[in-house]
Formats: C-alpha cells, structure tokens, sequence
C-alpha cells in the first residue's frame, strides 16, 4: 500500500476506535496496540509515525483507565513516551504526548481511589483517600507539574491545555486543595471555553465546598448554580473533552435556586474599582468568597478563623488569631505592590514621575526602576508568608519545632512522608493537613511552583531584573535577566498559592473546631472588629433573616465572629 495511503487507513481506523464505549473498549485497545505496532516498524517518517502512535496511545490510555486495567494504561503510556521521542518542544503534537502521558500516571494513582457509595461520610472514606495520595505523592508531583506546564505552554494548542488545566484541578481537588483547584478549572474555560468537564468539576467542587459549611455557603451555591447549567450548556463540549459517562454525571447535577450573590464588591462608582476588579478576576481576594470579593463592606478581606469554642476570655483570643491577622496584612501589603507596579507597567513602559532614581542605560534591554522592583518585592514578599504559616500552625498546633527552623517546605510531613501526627484531628478531618502538604511538595525543585520558589530566592540573596530581549531566567549567577511578563505571571501565581495556603489554614483549624468535639455551654462570642477602626461604629450585624437561604444554621455553643455571616 502507497505511504499515505497507508497512513489515511491507518488514522482513519484509530478514529473509529476511539468512538468505542463499553466492554468494546477493550478490543478496540488491542486493535490500537496492533496497528502501534505495525507504525513502529514502518517506513514512515518519524512526524508521521508520532501522530499514529499518538492517536493509538489515547485509545489504549483511555481504555484501562475505564476498565480499570492497569496493563493497560501502562502500554498506552509506553506508546506515548515512544510518540513523544519522535517530537520537538516546537511542536504541539510534543505537549499532546506529553498530556498522554501524564495522564496515563495519573490514572494509575488514581486506581486505588476509594469509592464513594451512597451513604457513606467523609469519616468512611478519607483515611482511604489520604493513604492513597501519600502512596502516590512522587507519581502525583510529576503529573501535576506537567499539567501545569502543558497548560502554561504557548505551544500547545488550546484543547490540550484546557484539558491539562482541567485534569490538573482534578488531581488538586482529590487533595483537598480546593483553591487552586478552582483557578486551575478557570483557566481550563479559559483556555477552550467549551470544556464542559471543567465547568462540571467546578460545580461539584463546589457542592463539597458548601457541605463542610466553610465560608459563604448562600453565595457559594449561588456560584454553583451557575456552573451547573453552564456544565448543561457545553453538554458537547463535555463529550469531546470527556465522554457520555461524565456527560451524564453533569446531567445529573440540580441547582439549589440559592438567593445568595455571584459577587459581591465590584460597584464601578467605588473610588478603588479598578483594584477591586483586578483582585477579584485574579481571585486574589482573602475573603470566604470564591467570586468577587465577598461584600460591599470597605473591609472585604475578611477570611479568617469563623468558628472558636472558649468559656474563658483566653479561649476566645488565642494567639493564632494575632497571627492571622499579620498574616494577611503581609499578604495585602504584597498584593497592593503587585498592582501599583502591574498598573505602572500597563500605563506606560517608561520611568514614572514619582522614580526618582537616574538609572545609566546598559544596552542589554534591561529595564530598571521602582515599578520594577515593586514586582520582585511583591513577588518576594508573598512567598515569605509561606513561611509564616507554617510557624503559625506550629505554635497552635504545639507541634514543637523551634520556631526560628520551621519553613513551610518542610514543616507538614515527617520524614518519611507521612502527615505530621500532630496536625491530624483524626478520620474524615485530614485533607486541609494533605493540602498543604501537596502544596510544600511542589515548591520544591522539581515541583510545578519550583519556578516561583528559584525566583524568590534569587531575588532575596543574588540581583534580579526584568528585562525585554535577552533574558537568561533565573540562574545560579550572580545577575539573573527576568522576561517581563514571566515577572508578572511569576508575581500573580506566588499570591494566588499564598492565598490558598492561608485558606487551607483557616479549613485546618475549622477541622479542630467540630461542634461534636465541644459539648457544653459557651460564653457569646464579643465583637471581633478591631478597636482601631475608624468604619467600625458604621457598621451594624445584619439579622438571620438577612443572611442568604443557603447559609448554614447557627449552632448552639459555638463562638463565631458576628460579621461573618452571609451577605445578602
């Protein structure tokens, strides 16, 4: 047969094989591994023969991971890595491979997954869960590191990425670490917006999100709502990212007709809008809200602790509540930097009016200057809260490290891998401790933020600049050359994983404060607002009546700080 004939034949089947459902999966697998074997040793140039074997790694890929055949996917893998050496990182059919094969890993840490049936808590089936992810944790820090850098590549095409976003938000959500997992849906819509998958992901994340009863659970389902139907919407979308079976999970979904807000916070009329929507589309608020930024009060960052039990005046002011406080003004003040200095940058490229440095031209394409700098010590200064929280949870968690050795890489697992004995409460309360420990694990070298960790360390011990033409990334050197819009991207990712370590916090110390762990009487929460605020006599709680339908019942005993209840 002609070559390209040959090929046309060959592609052609494997496109059938791929629309095969059911118990057909199976043989449609060992046909793929066939006509795989037949490109290998084919005359066919290598371009050519990494498409088909492509094609026939997803079919063999796709086929285990349904039927549960680990041989399966581990052959498809096989294929994949053979498609992939036949590439170049120029070419989008590179990111592909690469997609299947991180794929491929995270089915096979995926099939030992509990499953959850119809009347099981989260107390049955999370020890199982936790097991799981600590068993797999090195297989799942390569997948989520590749997703993530498939879906950062300007190469790849936007299905892979929008796919790549989506699987990666999946690993990430399995974990508890729900935040990121929620960006990372985001950018897969934004990325290809007709992954249906994604918006489904987003709303069942979502509903879990509702039943811990953390946060704005009215306005949080208000949220859900509208992934629901936009998850009915993109049904075919769904079906190309996906298949029937998860389009039909989507169909299943209902909304909860909740009364609450999609987003609060974003008056065009209000003197600092232009601050306000950049936080909320980069959803860098500290707020319980996961849109906008949570109220229409001037205070709108307002994520903290919600939920204390004392009947003595120390109980209800332990230290960890001064200690977020500090931890969220460092985050702020760091926020703030990144947008003065972004919104200099997207003004003009030139030295503003209130620099009143005289810097000398070096003719490398260099850019120097306050709003330059802005970025590094936004960018610097974020990632030092990291650390911060870790020595907060080890002083109220009383897990013993000397404070002055504690850093957040190192501080939520011991030694062998396991979570840190102290942080557990105990079954079905240990996925905020997994969270941030996933999240420590892939700061490190070869971790997905391992980028944002080099570059804050470069920028905290060696010099580092932006620059245009000529860049070198960040280096081991004395003078690293940073290109400008990876600062910029570098910035807003190190405050939106700082963000979400400080929210994984706040779920711990929720998972220490369960109703059914302090019975008794309690003494009335006081008013939490700090004395210094000159807003605060403006201020009046709002009735339960004001608070939105799906808001969570107050419980009997507990302590909860009057203005964290829902917004209307």
């Amino acid at each position: 047969m002609e070559p390209r004939q040959e090929f046309a034949t060959w592609i052609g089947e494997l496109m059938a094989l791929g629309e095969a459902t059911g118990d057909a999966r199976r043989s449609s697998a060992v046909r793929a591994r066939e006509i795989a074997g037949a490109v290998i040793v084919s005359s066919h140039p290598e371009g050519a023969k990494a498409a088909l074997l492509f094609s026939a790694s997803s079919i063999v890929i796709n086929s285990g991971a349904h039927l549960n055949d680990a041989e399966s996917v581990k052959s498809g893998k096989l294929l994949a890595e053979k498609a992939l050496a036949m590439t170049t990182e120029d070419q989008p059919l590179h990111y592909q491979c690469r997609y299947n094969i991180a794929n491929a890993t995270s089915s096979l840490c995926d099939q030992d997954l509990p499953k959850i049936e119809s009347g099981t808590s989260r107390i049955d089936w999370e020890p199982e869960l936790v097991v799981s992810r600590l068993k797999n944790q090195a297989d799942l820090k390569e997948v989520r590191r590749e997703f993530f850098q498939i879906g950062q590549s300007s190469v790849a095409d936007g299905q892979t990425r929008s796919a790549a976003y989506c699987n990666l938000g999946n690993v990430l959500d399995h974990a508890g670490r729900w935040a990121e997992a929620y960006d990372f849906y985001l950018r897969a819509l934004e990325a290809d917006p007709r992954n249906g998958n994604a918006a489904g992901n987003l709303a069942q994340l979502l509903h879990t999100r509702i039943d811990t009863g953390i946060g704005q659970t009215g306005h949080i389902a208000a949220v859900y709502d509208k992934y629901v139907a936009l998850a009915h919407d993109l049904r075919d979308g769904t079906l190309e990212f996906a298949d029937a079976k998860v389009a039909e999970r989507w169909d299943l979904l209902t909304p909860t007709e909740s009364q609450g807000h999609l987003a609060h916070g974003l008056d065009p009329a209000a003197d600092d809008f232009e601050y306000r929507q950049w936080v909320a589309d980069l959803r860098l608020a500290l707020s319980p809200a996961v849109e906008g930024l949570g109220t229409d009060e001037l205070r709108w960052d307002s994520a903290t602790i919600e939920v204390l039990y004392g009947d003595s005046l120390d109980e209800m002011s332990p230290p960890i509540l001064g200690a977020m406080n500090v931890l969220k003004s460092d985050f702020l003040v760091s926020r703030r930097l990144a947008f003065d200095a972004i919104s200099q940058l997207t003004d003009d490229l030139a030295q503003p009016a209130d620099d009143s440095g005289s810097y000398v031209e070096t003719l490398d394409y260099s850019l120097y200057g306050i709003q330059y700098s802005k970025l590094l010590l936004a960018q610097r200064s974020a990632l030092d809260v990291l650390d911060k929280t870790a020595v907060v949870a080890n002083e109220h968690f009383k897990a013993g490290d000397i404070p002055s050795k504690v850093s957040f890489r190192s501080f939520w697992t011991e030694k062998a891998g396991e979570l840190r004995e102290p942080l557990v409460k105990g079954a079905g309360r240990s996925l905020p401790n997994l969270a941030l420990a996933e999240l420590a694990n892939d700061m490190a070298k070869d971790g997905m933020y391992a980028s944002s960790q080099a570059l804050r360390n470069a920028g905290t011990h060696r010099i580092v600049h932006a620059a245009l033409l000529a860049t070198t990334g960040v280096t081991q050197d004395s003078r690293s050359k940073i290109d400008l819009m990876e600062l910029v991207e570098s910035t807003i990712l190190a405050l939106q994983v700082t963000r979400s370590a400080y929210l994984y916090l706040i779920d711990l110390v929720a998972m220490w404060n369960h109703p059914d762990d302090h019975q008794g009487n309690y003494l009335p929460f006081p008013d939490v607002r700090y004395f210094n605020d000159p807003t605060a006599s403006q201020h009046v709680d709002q009735d339960d009546s004001q608070q939105d339908e799906c808001a969570p019942p107050s419980l009997h005993g507990q302590i909860r700080p009057a203005d964290l209840r829902e917004e209307t």
